[in-house]
């Protein structure tokens, strides 16, 4: 007899309560797994916009993945002495980058400097006759750095490689920070 307070799988009259309970913590299991895969997959379908978006010449496509005043503020907390940034050690090069826009600009340099069309400079080959090349094929890192956060290095590591780090906001993944 059936007792209104007892669950259907503590009941189990024909001995096969057992095997329903497997079934579900396996249903359960491949749930989450597949959960899991899609979520570690995610930063990488965003890659490929992000590469598509460079490629283009439409500049509202990359506004789309990429926080801009994020990547601003990054570089700003990096030049201040006084405050902390995600930021690893800078490259000469982009030192160098800066001064002179200090030199020129003053204190408005990165507002003025670091723009959208800098930040798809910085995705593609610099070197590249064209746009078509893309940066997928010049990854050499890409990978989590916390659950919200997810790091790339575009370019050979022996020599000046960009390093951009995409961070999950809201419901979708976008650039916060560039520096090479």
């Amino acid at each position: 007899m059936r007792h209104p307070l007892v669950p259907d799988l503590l009941i189990d009259p024909a001995g096969d309560g057992r095997r329903r309970t497997r079934s579900l913590l396996r249903r359960a299991l491949l749930s989450v797994t597949a959960l899991l895969l899609a979520y570690a997959l995610w930063p990488y379908a965003t890659l490929w916009r992000l590469d598509a978006a460079a490629r283009s010449t439409d500049l509202e496509r990359l506004a789309a993945l990429v926080d801009l005043e994020a990547v601003r503020g990054e570089l700003k907390r990096k030049l201040n002495k006084d405050r902390t940034s995600s930021i690893d050690r800078l490259s000469d090069p982009f030192i160098r980058w800066v001064e002179e826009g200090v030199a020129a600009l003053g204190s408005e340099a990165v507002d003025r400097l670091v723009t959208l069309e800098w930040v798809r400079e910085r995705l593609l080959d610099e070197g590249a006759s064209t746009s078509r090349e893309g940066f997928i094929g010049r990854l050499t890192g890409a990978r989590f750095d916390g659950p919200t956060t997810f790091r790339l290095t575009i370019g050979p590591r022996d020599a000046v490689p960009v390093h951009m780090r995409l961070r999950l906001s809201g419901n979708a993944w976008r650039v916060s920070t560039v520096y090479y």
